[in-house]
Formats: C-alpha cells, structure tokens, sequence
C-alpha cells in the first residue's frame, strides 16, 4: 500500500513538473522532487525538510557539499552527489554561455562575474581573459583561498593569460561571509599585482569583489588610481 501511495504521489509530482515547471512549487517541493531520482523507495519530503532546515534555504542546499548534505537522515551517497550536479551544470553552462561577453563597462564586469560566483561558497579567485575588444577570450580558476594568501597567484595569472594568447585581464574574488567591504588588504593586493603584471605586459583591468549577490568593480572605486598604464 505505501508503495503504491508513494508511487501516485511521484507520478503526480511528476506531471506537475511537465506540465508548469517549477511554476508555484515551494523550496521543499522543487527539492522533493529532485530526490526521486537519488533515493527511488523512501518519502523524500521529510528529507527535503531537514534539509532546508539545515542549510536555510534551497540555494544553500545546492552550493553544500555532498559529504555536508550526506550526513541528513535519510539521504543517501547518490542524492548528495545528485544536488551538488545541479550546482556545477549551472557552473558549467555559466562559463560555456558568458564566453565572448563584452566588458566594456563597471556594470557588465560586475554582472559577468556575480554570475559566475552565484553557487560559490568557497574562497575562489577566477581571472577572465580579454580580447583587445575587451571581450571574454576565456575564464578560469586561478586559486582557492583569498588572494592575499596565494603568492602562487601571479604566476598562474601570467600562465593563464599566456594561455589565453591575451595581456588584459580582469581579476575577482569572494567574500563568502556576505560582506562587501574592500578591505587594505584587498587594496594592497590589487596595487602589488597590477604592478607585478605590468612587468609581464599584462594589464590588469580590474578586479571585482563579490559579497553574497553584490558585486564591487576596484576600478570603480578608486583603487587603481595612480596605477594606470600609459
């Protein structure tokens, strides 16, 4: 019998979904729904409670680690890793859809890579390659870990715009607490690096700050001021 109550409530779930999207499900429901797939015979919207009361809220979920999420009653091995799918398909579609973006202005930088950082809840520090139409050529990830404590970092910035077969670059990192502050210490970075790169040729163009949905272009700032490249 709870079979096949469950089985109904699967198949309902399921046209649901076919028919409007997630159009009017709750966070639990749309959470629901993806454990069909990683946990095939138990009722998932237990499991989808804990969960959100766990982390918070859906977007939480998705950005956990899956050893994070594993460790809730009732989930399983396959359904951790099936949330943490969602999360680097977002990120590789992402990276497949900005390539060839225009950054051609404080805004575009800041949206571009406000994208980029959407599921981001670890320290990372990702360069973007520019053509000479200050175009995408490509975006990678140079480190984990703020920037000030990877001295690897230009290095792999050099390596990477040699990659790229570019000398302009735009550098972000993250502040998964939330705050958007520029600190001195982010300041000092962003000044040491520009000089370092000049010595390469490679210019820095900018570098973003990003803070929860909030995005903050130096550039804009004021940081660079007394660092421009004749």
């Amino acid at each position: 019998m709870d079979k096949n109550i469950h089985s109904g409530h699967r198949n309902r779930m399921r046209a649901r979904f076919c028919a409007t999207g997630f159009s009017g499900f709750q966070p639990h429901e749309v959470l629901e729904l993806i454990l069909f797939y990683g946990i095939p015979r138990k009722d998932t919207n237990e499991i989808a409670h804990r969960l959100l009361e766990r982390f918070g809220s859906l977007h939480a979920v998705l950005s956990a680690k899956p050893e994070d999420t594993e460790q809730i009653t009732g989930m399983t091995h396959n359904a951790a890793v099936l949330l943490s799918v969602f999360r680097e398909v977002y990120r590789f579609d992402a990276d497949e859809r900005l390539n060839g973006t225009v950054l051609n202005s404080y805004s575009k930088v800041c949206d571009f890579f406000a994208e980029l950082y959407r599921f981001e809840e670890t320290e990372t520090v990702r360069a973007a390659m520019l053509d000479e139409n200050l175009r995408v050529i490509r975006c990678e990830i140079i480190a984990e870990g703020h920037p000030s404590a990877a001295q690897f970092t230009v290095r792999q910035l050099n390596d990477a715009a040699f990659r790229a077969h570019s000398n302009l670059l735009v550098l972000a990192h993250n502040h998964p607490s939330g705050s958007a502050h520029i600190s001195p210490e982010d300041i000092a970075v962003t000044r040491h690096l520009t000089e370092i790169l000049r010595k390469s040729a490679v210019t820095l163009v900018d570098h973003i700050l990003i803070a929860g949905d909030r995005a903050v272009s130096m550039r804009e700032t004021g940081v660079f001021m007394g660092l421009e490249i004749e």
